[in-house]
C-alpha cells in the first residue's frame, strides 16, 4: 500500500556534532542468505484478478492505496466487429504459508474484490487459492491451496519483543519481477499511520515496494514477526520507510480466519477516556500514560473488577498510554481468553483478570423497542449553578442533560439537551447530587460530555447565584 502522506522530514546540516563511540560494539547482521534459503520454499507470489469497473477502451489507473503491483489487460480484438469483453486489473502482491496444510497469509488489499486468486510457488508451480476468510480492519486474509503433499511454512514469532535496531529481513515480490529479499532494521514501533482502527505497525527501513504486500518479516533466528503491508513513498519506490503489521496481531486474526471464516473482536465491557492533565494532578500520577475507565457495562466482563476512575496503565504486561493501544491491545486477545489488566486506583496499583466476550449484537435496523410499562414520567433535578435539568443516565454511566436553561451559564458554553455529562474535571460522576455536589465552591469548571459531536471537554463558569425554574 503506497501512502501518499506527508510526512515532517528533517534536514541534518553540517552541525559539527561530536558524536560519542558507543559503548558496546553493534550487533552483526544476521546470515541472510542462510534465512533467505530457509524461507523462501514458504513464501508464494499472489495474483489476484478483478474485472474492471471502467468502460471499455478508458485507461485503468492503479487503485489508490494498493499495495499490490497492477498490470491492465490490453484489448487486442476489433471493437467495431466484436464484443470487448469487459478488461480485468491484475493484482501482484505476496503471501506466506503458515501450515504445512496449504494455508497462506496474505493482505486483505493484495485480494479484495478479486474474481479468481492465483498462488505461484517458489517452484513455479500455480495454484487456484480459495479465499478462507478476511479481515478489512487489520488488514489481512487467509489462502488455502492444495499441492497435495506438506508444504513447507514459517512459524510466528513475537514482535513484542523487537527493539530499536533489530535486524528484519523482507521477502516479497517487488513489482512483480519475482522473489526478492532485503535487510534492514526496525526503526520505530507502535507506528500509527492512519490506514485502520488498530494501525500498530512496526517501522523499518528495509526496501519494501509495491508488490512486497503480504510477505513475511522475519527477525534474525527467521521467525515471522511481521507482515509487509505499507510504504510510505512520494515517488512509488522505496525511500527506506516501511511498515509491517506484528505477528501479535497477525497471528490471532489469522488463527480466527481458518477456523471460523471471520474475525470476531473480543469485548471487555468497558469504555475509556484519554487521561487528561487535570486527572493526572488531581490522582498525583507522574505521567498521563494510562487509559481512564470511563464506564463498565453491567453484567460485562469487567463488572465487578473495574470501576469508574480506574486508571489501566497494562494488558497482559504491555504498557498502554493511550486509548488506541489499549483498543489494540484488545483486539490482539481472542475471544474466550484472559486478560490481565494492571490498574491504579486511589494511588494503589490492583491487578484483574477478565475474560474477553463477543460483544452484544445491536439491535437490528429498523427494530421496535419493546414497550415499557406505564410510569408516572421522573422528573429532572435541576443544577442552578449550570443552569440545566439532568436525570441519571440508565447504565449508570453519568447524567443526561435533558433542559438546558437558553440563560444559563451551560447554554452560554454550548451544552445541548441530550449530552451524557461524565466528569467534572477528574472527578467521574454518576447522579445528579454527585454532579451537584462537585460543582460546591467552585467558580469554574472543565466538564467532560459526550454529545452529537462525541467527547469532549467544554470549561463552563459557574453561576452560583442562578435560579432555575
Amino acid at each position: 500500500m503506497t501512502l501518499c502522506k506527508t510526512l515532517p522530514v528533517l534536514t541534518l546540516a553540517a552541525l559539527g556534532l561530536a558524536i560519542a563511540a558507543p559503548a558496546h560494539a553493534a550487533p552483526a547482521p544476521p546470515a541472510i542468505a542462510k534465512l533467505a534459503r530457509a524461507a523462501l520454499p514458504a513464501v508464494v507470489d499472489v495474483e489476484s484478478i478483478d474485472p474492471m469497473k471502467a468502460k471499455p477502451g478508458s485507461g485503468a489507473a492503479s487503485k489508490p492505496g494498493d499495495g499490490g503491483f497492477h498490470k491492465t489487460a490490453t484489448d487486442k480484438a476489433d471493437s467495431h466487429s466484436l464484443i470487448v469483453p469487459p478488461r480485468a486489473e491484475q493484482a501482484l502482491g505476496t503471501g506466506f504459508f503458515i501450515s504445512p496444510d496449504g494455508y497462506i497469509v496474505t493482505n486483505h488489499h493484495v485480494i479484495a474484490g478479486a474474481s479468481e486468486i492465483k498462488v505461484t510457488l517458489h517452484d513455479g508451480r500455480i495454484f487456484t487459492a480459495k479465499l478462507v476468510g478476511a479481515d478489512k480492519k487489520a488488514d489481512l486474509a487467509v489462502l488455502k491451496i492444495d499441492t497435495g503433499k506438506p508444504d513447507p511454512y514459517l512459524t510466528f514469532g513475537d514482535s513484542g519483543k523487537l527493539e530499536l535496531g533489530d535486524w528484519v529481513v523482507a521477502i516479497g515480490n517487488p513489482f512483480g519481477l519475482g522473489f526478492s529479499v532485503s535487510a534492514g532494521v526496525v526503526s520505530a514501533l507502535h507506528r500509527d499511520i492512519g490506514s485502520g482502527p488498530f494501525d500498530n505497525f512496526i517501522q523499518t527501513d528495509a526496501a519494501i515496494n509495491r508488490g512486497n504486500s503480504g510477505g513475511p518479516m522475519l527477525d534474525a533466528a527467521g521467525h515471522v514477526v511481521g507482515v509487509d503491508s505499507a510504504i510510505y513513498s512520494p515517488s512509488g519506490g522505496s525511500v527506506g520507510i516501511g511498515f509491517a503489521i506484528p505477528s501479535s496481531m497477525v497471528k490471532p486474526v489469522a488463527l480466527a480466519l481458518i477456523a471460523h471464516g471471520s474475525m470476531t473482536r473480543g469485548w471487555a465491557g468497558l469504555r475509556v477516556e484519554h487521561l487528561s492533565a487535570d486527572m493526572q494532578h488531581a490522582w498525583h500520577l507522574k505521567t498521563t500514560d494510562g487509559v481512564v475507565v470511563g464506564g463498565v457495562v453491567a453484567h460485562g466482563p469487567s463488572a465487578g473488577k473495574l470501576a469508574p476512575a480506574d486508571v489501566i496503565t497494562r494488558v497482559n504486561g504491555n504498557p498502554i498510554d493511550t486509548v488506541h493501544a489499549f483498543k489494540v491491545a484488545l483486539a490482539e486477545i481472542p475471544v474466550g481468553q484472559t486478560a490481565q489488566l494492571r490498574y491504579r486506583h486511589d494511588g494503589d496499583v490492583h491487578d484483574a483478570t477478565i475474560t474477553i466476550a463477543v460483544p452484544p449484537k445491536p439491535a437490528a435496523p429498523g427494530a421496535k423497542p419493546k414497550p415499557a410499562p406505564a410510569t408516572t414520567a421522573p422528573k429532572p433535578d435541576m443544577i442552578s449553578a449550570l443552569g440545566i435539568g439532568v436525570m441519571t443516565h440508565p447504565g449508570a454511566q453519568g447524567v443526561i442533560v435533558v433542559s438546558v436553561d437558553k440563560n444559563g451559564a451551560a447554554a452560554h458554553a454550548g451544552l445541548q439537551a441530550d449530552t451524557l455529562i461524565e466528569a467534572v474535571g477528574p472527578d467521574f460522576v454518576t447522579s445528579p447530587k454527585a454532579l451537584n455536589d462537585k460543582l460546591a465552591r467552585k467558580h469554574a469548571v472543565a466538564l467532560l460530555v459526550d454529545g452529537p459531536d462525541g467527547t469532549s471537554w467544554i470549561s463552563v463558569p459557574l453561576d452560583h447565584e442562578a435560579t432555575t425554574h
